[in-house]
Order: C-alpha cells, then structure tokens, then sequence
C-alpha cells in the first residue's frame, strides 16, 4: 500500500488547491493510497513504525526539507530492528518553493509534478551521514566562527577565519565538489571550509583530481554557541560526532537527481 504523510503545514487553507492538484494527479497515476496527517500531537516515528509494520510497500512525506529529513531518520532508526523495512523505498512531494532544496538534489519537481517520479519509481540505495542521533541526506553546515573538529580523534583544527564548514555526504554543486554523488556510494564523507577571502568551499589537505579533498570516518564539531545544520532543515547542538551511518536508504529520485 502506498502511504501519504502530509506535513502540518500542507493542512494550511492557502494549500486546499495544491493537495487537491497533488490528490488528482496521484487517481491519474493509479497511485491511490493512505492519507495520513500529521497534527501538532501526531508523532512521525510512531506514524512511520506503525505503517511499516501493516506492510506499507511504499512511505511517501508531502512537505518540505524538515519532513523529508525527520522520516529519513526515522527510517534509518527503524532498520536495525526490522531488515525488511530497508525494501520499503521512501518518497518525496516538495510542496511550496521555501524550504525546499533537498528536492532539486533529488531531482523531484514541486507539487503535482513530482508524482510523476513517483510513478516511474526510479530507486537509488543511498549512504546517509549521522550526526549524534540525527541522520542527514545532504550536507551539514556550522559557522567556522568559536567551531573546534576533532578528526578521527587523531588532530584538531580550528579556523581563525570567519566563514562555513561543510561535511558534505551527497551534493552536487559547483560551489562543493561536483563528485560528491559518486563519492557517496563509495561511503566517504568530506571536510570543506568556506571563507570570505575563499568565496568557494575549500576542500581540505588531499588531491582528488582537479580538486583538495579531506576525508575522514570520525569528527566531533565542537561550537559553544553555535548549532549544527542537517540538510538546511534541522539543528543540533555540540558537541556533534559525524560519521557515515551504518544504515542506507532506498529513495525514490527523479531522472534529473544530481548524483
């Protein structure tokens, strides 16, 4: 059965004719499954566990990044205790422009538009990054500004510069390193750094073609002040410890994902 979690703020009366767009075009599709919506007392995990265990064959969140970010790791929390929830793929309907980028990674296009993907079920099996209890798809972000890393517990740096680091696990951007996506089925995550004398991320110490990359399998962000961002939805407090999850992912893509 396919399963339709709706974000809160879907629910909002500026979105009536969306979802209903959304609705028709998934009738059209032969796609018809259970509506769930999520409320201010609803509770992803237990919506997700509970579904998983009736048989859902598919779990597709409608909303925006932090939606698709909790159910990732919800899913990715799920799996140790169940192997066969790894073959329940996990989709995506990006409803609004704001707050929204993860879906152009996945090649998904906004609304209505990216049932279509859903149709086509075009799956990748994908390595996710974890931050303490938090995974991530994407990236995460922290100011340089008061940030000490901690790599693989063997030496520290901190940058006296201000500025962004990055931890990238999958992104495709000129702005990063555009081989991010081949890296992450190889399972790497990578150090960059971004300054204001430097107006690109910086990759770190190696040469990796073209480009200086930094690899590593444990950091610890530590920030007094300052939070961590996962894939520029959610934030966590330090100290953080990263390292690629054990778990992986089957997500529903469009044919134009950037990895």
């Amino acid at each position: 059965m396919y399963i339709y979690i709706y974000d809160i703020y879907v629910s909002e009366k500026k979105y009536e004719s969306t979802i209903a767009r959304i609705e028709t075009r998934i009738t059209d599709l032969g796609l018809n499954g259970k509506i769930i919506r999520l409320s201010v007392m609803s509770s992803l995990f237990e919506t997700i566990k509970n579904e998983l265990k009736k048989g859902a064959k598919t779990i597709t969140v409608v909303g925006n990044d932090s939606i698709l970010n909790q159910a990732i790791t919800v899913i990715a929390k799920l799996l140790p205790a169940n192997g066969a929830f790894k073959n329940v793929p996990l989709g995506f309907i990006p409803v609004g422009k704001k707050n929204n980028s993860l879906a152009n990674f996945l090649g998904l296009e906004l609304e209505e538009n990216a049932c279509d993907a859903l149709s086509a079920r075009r799956i990748k099996y994908i390595n996710l990054g974890i931050a303490n209890n938090n995974h991530f798809l994407t990236h995460a972000t922290i100011p340089t500004t008061g940030t000490i890393l901690e790599i693989d517990k063997t030496y520290t740096i901190e940058i006296s510069e201000p500025g962004e680091i990055g931890i990238v696990n999958l992104l495709k951007d000129e702005a990063l390193d555009n081989n991010s996506g081949a890296k992450n089925q190889k399972g790497i995550l990578e150090l960059s750094i971004k300054t204001k004398t430097a107006k690109k991320y910086l990759p770190l110490i190696k040469e990796y073609g073209e480009r200086s990359v930094f690899s590593f399998k444990n950091l610890t962000v530590i920030n007094k002040k300052l939070p961590i961002t996962l894939d520029n939805s959610l934030e966590i407090p330090s100290p953080i410890n990263i390292s690629l999850a054990e778990e992986k992912l089957n997500i529903i893509v469009g044919k134009n994902h950037q990895f």
